[in-house]
Formats: C-alpha cells, structure tokens, sequence
C-alpha cells in the first residue's frame, strides 16, 4: 500500500516507523526544511519539503497512486483540506488530525453544514481527546500504568510496576500465585531491556511487568504485584485545554463514581468557559508549578494529580512537586517523545503520549478489517492487538502448539463467546475467536500467513 503522510512531527514519525516495519511504501510530505532533512536521514525514507495542502506538492507526493492518506500536521485546515484533494485524486481511505472534530467550522475553511464523509474525511482524530480518554482508564485503575480493554471489556492487558517489597521478586514465574485468568506476556527490566518471559524467569522490583487476562481479575494481579490498591476519591487537574476539559466531563458524566474533581487553569477567560461548561468540576484559576499554591489549596491531599497543561516543562515541575507532597498517583502528559526519558529517570513512570495514543489508532485503521484494536506500548518495544480470526486463516482448528508462531508472537488471551481463556499449548485455535495478540515488531510481517 502506498501512503503520504502529511506533517513529520512526532505522529507523523512515530506512524513512519511503523507503517515502514509493516512493509508498506510511505512519502512524508512536511513544510519545514530542516524537519525533512532530519527525517530523510533517520528513517531513510522519502521525504518531500512544502504544504501538504498543495495541489503540487501532493502530486510530487504521488497521490494519484495512494491508497491512503493519513493528515497529521498542527494544523486542522491543512489536514481537512489535503483529505479533500487526496478524494478527488481517487484515494480510497483518508485519514486528519483534528483538535476539535465537533466544531470543523472553528477554522479557516468554512466547512459548516458538511458531514465528515462531504469534506472527504473516513476517519478523524483528536489527539488531545484519546489521550483524555487513556487517561480516564487509569483513574479507574489507578495501580496501573497502562490499561487497554478488548471486545466490549471482557479483557484486558495492563502494565504495573513490580513493588520492592513484593513476595515474588526474584522467585521464577512458573512458581508465581497469580489468579486464574491472566497471564504475564511481557516485562521491561529496569535497565530497558524487553523481552517475552518463559516460565524459568524471575521479576525483579522495578520491572514493568505486562498481563493480559480477564478484566475481573486484573485487580487481584495489580495488588499481587503491586502490593497496594489505591482508592481514587478526589482528582486534580492542572491544565484547562481540550485534555483537561474532556477528562473533567467524561469524571462527571461517570454514574457510579463520586470523583471530587478539581480543574486548575492559569488563563482567566479559559476559566470562565470552563466554568460555564462543567457544572461538577471545580475550576479555579492558578499556577499549578506554584508549590505555595499547592499547599494553599490543599493539592497534596489529591488522590491522582493529572498534569496535562501542554507544556512539558511545567508538567514535569509539577509531577515532581506532587510526588513530594505525597499525591498517591501522577498522571503526566508527555506532548514531545524524547522528554520520556527524563520522566523515567525522576522515576514518574505514568505517563500519557498523545501522539503515541494516536498513532495507535490511526495504525489499526491501516489493517485489515477483522483487526478490532491496536495499541503501541509506552515503551514502543511491542504492541497488542486484538483480531478476529477468519475461517479461512491457516491455524483454525490447530492446536498453539502446532501453530508453529515464530518468536516474539504470543497469544495471550482468547474470547470465545463469553468465555475468556488463557490458552495453553493444547489450546485449539476456532474461526470468530477474538485473539489478543502480543507482538514484538520485527514479527508483525509474519502474522499474515497465519491469521488471514
């Protein structure tokens, strides 16, 4: 499949990468100079300088030969309008980056009245807005560090941090009391290194450590290797932008949970929208890296502190204030990819990439149809997927044992109907199973062969 990609900021690159290790031929097209010269070298691909929203920048593109174009850069107007050029050239699917969906008209190009498929739009995405919802998971499962749910919630994978004081540091995983129902796929060692573990392998305190089972057991394994269970009663978020606001309505318009939710924004006439457009959410108006008025309003008695105020600088100065006034958990946008290792390295580990939600997204709407969901780890050393298996693929009615999977491709968890199994080798493979897959990248190549 050939696909231009518009705009090689971190979305861009991050989709780039990707798409080039699942063989397919890419064209970025970006307006910076400087950027395209950088890309160029580092991701040895072809990359053209000048306004993706040119008629003649697109055709140097080859657009009259794409199948998909994916629209990523900061700004909505170009990324609408390259969408709707690349529909009158023929490409089939179109992809844009759009901060506010809801509200097209917001921009330069008048584009009230239009519906998303009249401005030539098959999918589009807001980055702020996936992030607001990654972040919500896990104020709802606050001993995790990354949540993703699979077919409609009855399973999951997450990622949790292995506690100093946890009975099984050091002790093989074959020897581990996990519950019933899940299974350890993947850990990442304190010294970065990844790796998919057999049974002869040990934890170690500090290790990522990745589950996949069913979700009414994942709360058990959190507390088994996490060694705590945090309650999650009041919220305070620093920052009133579209992350702010969406994760502040979707804790209101939440039924079965009382969350006390605090919204600190530093602009004046932000506050006074946001006071007008959040009628459970108290919005005050402050410097959230002040550490007075932190104390001043009683911040440390937060149970989760979101800091997601655009600005890496003032999130970073904020999570590690908030860890010193004992906030049980931290929530920290990352807006640029490269800060994550300062992150890791103050050791605030629960972390939210924007550009990483969506590209995950934007990425499964590059696969095929029976692909239901796709998320690339934190750590962009694997990622999980979950898929329907067709009738006609190669290992329906195979035993796991007999599938001959290559390394690096484990299936962690099938649905069956209502039924959730943590397959074993003597685990028959069945057409409609919903497979959650866990996948280093060198091996998403090979899945074709076996699942399609």
């Amino acid at each position: 499949m050939h696909i231009v990609i518009i705009g090689g900021g971190d979305v861009g690159q991050e989709l780039a990468k990707n798409l080039k290790h699942r063989n397919q031929k890419i064209m970025i097209v970006d307006k910076n100079p400087e950027t395209v010269k950088i890309l160029g070298q580092q991701l040895d691909l072809p990359v053209i300088s000048g306004n993706g929203a040119n008629l003649d920048v697109l055709e140097k593109a080859r657009i009259k030969s794409a199948q998909m174009l994916i629209a990523v850069t900061e700004s909505d107007e170009v990324n609408i309008i390259a969408c709707m050029i690349a529909k009158t050239f023929g490409v089939k699917y179109t992809v844009a980056r759009v901060r506010k969906p809801e509200s097209a008209g917001s921009i330069d190009v008048d584009t009230r009245g239009l519906t998303q498929t009249q401005l030539g739009i098959d999918l589009i995405i807001s980055p702020e807005k996936t992030a607001a919802r990654e972040i919500a998971k896990r104020i709802y499962f606050p001993d995790a560090v990354e949540v993703e749910y699979y077919d409609d919630g009855k399973a999951m994978h997450m990622a949790v941090h292995v506690a100093a004081n946890a009975e099984i540091v050091e002790k093989p995983l074959h020897a581990l009391s996990l519950p019933k129902g899940c299974i350890v796929v993947g850990i990442r060692r304190t010294d970065g290194n990844f790796l998919l573990p057999s049974g002869a392998d040990t934890l170690s305190a500090g290790d990522k450590v990745y589950l996949i089972g069913k979700a009414e057991v994942m709360q058990e394994a959190s507390r088994y290797l996490h060694r705590t269970t945090t309650r999650i009663d009041r919220v305070v978020i620093l920052g009133g932008g579209d992350i702010g606001y969406t994760l502040a309505t979707l804790l209101e318009a939440d039924q079965e949970h009382s969350f006390l939710v605090k919204l600190i924004e530093k602009n004046e006439s932000r506050v006074d929208v946001l006071n007008r457009e959040l009628s459970r959410t108290i919005v005050q108006q402050g410097d959230g890296t002040d550490l007075s008025y932190f104390n001043e309003e009683e911040i440390s008695e937060a149970d989760v502190l979101v800091a997601a105020t655009g600005d890496d600088r003032i999130n970073l100065v904020a999570s590690v204030l908030g860890r010193k006034l004992g906030v049980k958990k931290m929530i920290t946008e990352v807006t640029r990819i490269r800060y994550a290792p300062v992150y890791e390295a103050l050791e605030i580990g629960d972390t939210i990439n924007p550009h990483l939600s969506t590209a995950s997204k934007i990425l499964k709407f590059t696969m095929r149809e029976d692909v239901l969901s796709l998320s690339l780890l934190q750590d962009e050393m694997a990622e999980t997927m979950e898929l329907v298996l067709p009738a006609s693929a190669a290992v329906v009615g195979k035993k796991i044992s007999n599938a001959n999977f290559p390394r690096g491709l484990l299936v962690g968890t099938i649905v069956r109907g209502q039924n959730v199994i943590i397959p074993d080798g003597d685990t028959r493979l069945m057409a409609d199973d919903h497979l959650i897959i866990f996948c280093m990248p060198e091996v998403f190549t090979k899945m074709e062969r076996y699942f399609t």
